[in-house]
């Protein structure tokens, strides 16, 4: 995140999610939206998701999951 954020000159980013890629940019994506750039993102598509990949592309980064959790087998407790 950091070689993103310096990149980044007016503070927001550009989120889209496709079927299993979450693309975040400091340029203008077709279908996507504006974000104000935050070292937490949360997105739902990796919930389930144990290992992700992160590919830094300079303007952008993309995001898939490598590894999902088996169905069956509960969730880790989530911190306060």
């Amino acid at each position: 995140m950091k070689s993103l954020s310096s990149m980044v000159t007016n503070g927001f980013v550009y989120t889209r999610e496709d079927e299993d890629t979450l693309t975040i940019s400091t340029v203008r994506l077709t279908d996507g939206r504006r974000r104000v750039l935050q070292s937490r993102f949360r997105a739902p598509m990796f919930r389930d998701a144990v290992k992700l990949a992160i590919v830094d592309l300079k303007e952008s980064i993309k995001v898939m999951a490598v590894e999902r959790r088996k169905q069956g087998r509960p969730s880790p407790p989530r911190p306060l």
